[in-house]
């Protein structure tokens, strides 16, 4: 059975409610065709001019992307800036752009439930709830098996993310409860020294921050925006294989490949 843009969205918004997204958040279809057949689908963390080649070449109808490509308002639709020109070509060529940003953060298997799992996070719990006792929401908190040092801990952690390198901020204590956060999460330090974490995994840590994180007596590892991310793609595009697959209609779902963006010389 063929699935149009309209089938495809039903199934990730299942998957990601978009009343998850938070306020500020811009979530859903940025470009295209809700009637438009889907044969191909390709997942990625950006929408940028290589993941547009990529789905070009794979024959690709909808790109799905976890940043949305349209965040800050736009006022025209031109191609004088390259956001803006990317999506003009990517209707052009017949290709949908779909993100689902916030709402897949704070969704029930979605970002932080993968990035807990992969480091192995038992009993866990919401860092910032959405509703008192409900998983949804942003971040986790869990306890490791066994305790560890800090600096086997971020050995760890560069290793599960595939990074080159991680940024430690050691408070000096050893690591069993993990607090969670993917992407850029030092706005919820707070939520992470009240829930008794003593160490922080996010992105984008700043040196002030870092300062703080010291001062309030938890350890943070910079696992970097992209890094603390990127891990879901994968997991993302099998469950919306098989959602699709459920559901009788004949889609591929690949995966883009995605360089880092930032990188230590």
């Amino acid at each position: 059975m063929t699935a149009s843009v309209k089938n495809v969205i039903k199934i990730l918004n299942e998957i990601a409610p978009p009343s998850l997204a938070e306020e500020w958040d811009n979530v859903g279809l940025m470009a295209g065709h809700l009637g438009m057949p889907v044969r191909v689908v390709l997942c990625a963390l950006d929408f940028s001019a290589d993941v547009l080649a990529q789905a070009e070449e794979l024959h690709a109808n909808l790109i799905v992307t976890h940043h949305p490509a349209i965040f800050q308002s736009i006022r025209r639709l031109t191609d004088e800036d390259w956001r803006t020109a990317l999506l003009l070509e990517a209707v052009e060529k017949g290709i949908a752009v779909f993100s689902a940003h916030t709402n897949l953060d704070s969704a029930v298997g979605g970002v932080n439930d993968v990035l807990a799992e992969l480091l192995c996070l038992d009993n866990r719990e919401t860092l910032c709830a959405i509703q008192e006792g409900r998983l949804a929401g942003l971040g986790r908190v869990g306890y490791l098996p066994q305790p560890m040092e800090l600096g086997a801990f971020a050995e760890a952690v560069k290793q599960k993310l595939g990074l080159a390198h991680v940024t430690v901020v050691s408070a000096g204590k050893p690591v069993r409860k993990v607090a969670v956060c993917s992407g850029s999460g030092m706005d919820f330090l707070q939520e992470a020294v009240r829930s008794g974490a003593d160490t922080y995994v996010t992105g984008d840590v700043k040196y002030h921050d870092a300062q703080d994180a010291q001062g309030r007596g938890i350890n943070v590892i910079d696992g970097t925006h992209q890094g603390t991310e990127l891990i879901v793609v994968n997991h993302f595009a099998d469950r919306l294989a098989l959602r699709l697959s459920k559901e009788g209609y004949a889609v591929r779902v690949l995966v883009a490949r995605e360089k880092p963006v930032l990188t230590v010389l």
